[in-house]
């Protein structure tokens, strides 16, 4: 049994072919290898979930924004809103990730499903019946923040017990390539619903509260695992000080957190200035702010799918340093375009070399921790998304300074350098993408 706190020792925690593959079809061949991991039954009903997951979460973030501002007719009321939905996400995401580790994973997912649906049912109620106050959703968002915060690591560390080594990384891609698609429908379909007579928010989220239940009904046909059984039952914080103390012992880890942080927290805060963008800077309104996003998001597709494609090209780490310095450089070139025609391209690259670098960063991160300490693992890698929010506000305060589009290229400028210096600075970064038995005849290779 491996020791949770010993670094170097290769830790692969995936199956070399789940019971599920036994029964697949062949490889596929050509384009459709791209679609690989759907040839699993299980996890065919775990990405159709999660399909219906994601549409209905991008309609509750359209949504709930509306139903917000309508209700205050401030700005500030968003902000609050949001932050009530957040902030259990930064304190609970341990806990999540730990008890994700001792339970069923599948049994946990139906919970947190149904609770996501019950949510979104009181809210439409309360629309319907035109009591809706502030405090609700405030109240309501704190809730659906909690729920999230045990879904997150479930969801994350479920993938590697449908599909073995050799499909996670096309199966992580096939999630984000699902997620992309949603956050194209999603607020094109909310927005729609919206303004439809006699249906309206409360119609919204009736839809949104459906949607969920239907992806809870899609893990039934998911038999459980049987893993959870089999590991150690050991106190709650216990358990998280182990998840921690295993991170911060791994170098490899420790690395592939730290390259996720620096694109989160540098790169990703520009997604916060595109109003400004498109207000200030091109003043093409909400119609070019939606094609700023819609861009984005239609990178981040074919971004997925690119990595979907290739995922069985062996040299991992040089493909993900690839795509993060191509990031910064779209980043750089979104905040230096002059016009509205350039920054739509620079926007696309942007969305498609970030999905493939974190979709290869979370292969990664599975690869390199055993299975039993999955949802530990990846709710500390969730954490980094928990940090964009504080990241946004000085990058505000600074575009509001010396500009947005300075402070923006300045970001890429930095992303791009410090990724391409993980590599120059970081030993260990050389062995990240090696095959499991590569880096079991070196043990102490990551550690060099």
């Amino acid at each position: 049994m491996t020791e949770y706190g010993s670094p170097g020792i290769p830790t692969d925690g995936l199956a070399t072919t789940t019971p599920q593959e036994l029964a697949s079809p062949a490889e596929a061949s050509g384009w459709r290898r791209t679609f690989a991991s759907l040839g699993v039954p299980t996890y065919r009903w775990f990405w159709s979930g999660l399909l219906v997951h994601f549409l209905a979460f991008q309609m509750d973030m359209i949504a709930r924004g509306y139903l917000a501002f309508d209700l205050t007719g401030s700005a500030i009321a968003l902000g609050i809103v949001s932050i009530a939905w957040g902030l259990p996400l930064l304190v609970l995401s341990l806990v999540g990730g730990t008890l994700a580790d001792r339970v069923e994973k599948r049994n946990l997912l139906l919970a947190t499903q149904g609770a996501m649906a019950l949510t979104a049912l009181i809210t439409a109620i309360l629309v319907q019946a035109d009591l809706i106050q502030i405090w609700h959703m405030v109240v309501l968002g704190f809730l659906l923040g909690v729920v999230w915060s045990f879904a997150i690591p479930a969801r994350q560390a479920m993938v590697p017990e449908l599909v073995s080594d050799r499909r996670l990384m096309n199966a992580l891609a096939l999630n984000n390539s699902a997620m992309n698609t949603t956050r194209i429908i999603g607020p094109s379909l909310a927005g729609g619903l919206i303004v439809v007579p006699f249906f309206g928010v409360a119609g919204v989220y009736y839809v949104i509260a459906v949607l969920y239940a239907l992806s809870a009904l899609t893990l039934l046909p998911i038999p459980p695992s049987g893993l959870a059984a089999a590991r150690r039952h050991e106190p709650m914080w216990q358990g998280i000080t182990t998840g921690l103390r295993y991170v911060a012992s791994s170098p490899a880890l420790t690395v592939l957190i730290g390259l996720a942080c620096v694109a989160i927290v540098l790169g990703m805060p520009y997604v916060i200035l595109l109003p400004v963008f498109a207000e200030e800077v091109y003043d093409v309104g909400a119609v070019g702010l939606g094609a700023m996003n819609t861009v984005v998001g239609v990178g981040a597709i074919i971004g997925s799918l690119f990595i979907a494609y290739f995922s069985a090209y062996p040299h991992r780490a040089a493909l993900q340093l690839i795509l993060g310095v191509a990031f910064g450089v779209g980043v750089f070139l979104f905040g230096g375009a002059p016009t509205f025609a350039l920054a739509l391209p620079a926007l696309a690259l942007v969305g498609l070399t970030f999905n493939g670098y974190l979709t290869i960063n979370n292969t990664l991160i599975f690869s390199h921790a055993p299975r039993e300490l999955h949802g530990r693992v990846m709710s500390v890698y969730l954490l980094t998304w928990s940090l964009m929010p504080l990241a946004a506000l000085p990058m505000s305060a600074l575009a509001d300074l010396v500009g947005p589009q300075p402070t923006v290229a300045a970001a890429g400028v930095l992303v791009a350098l410090f990724i391409a210096g993980a590599a120059v600075f970081y030993p260990a970064y050389r062995q990240l993408g090696l095959p499991a038995a590569v880096r079991a005849s070196d043990p102490q290779g990551s550690a060099r």
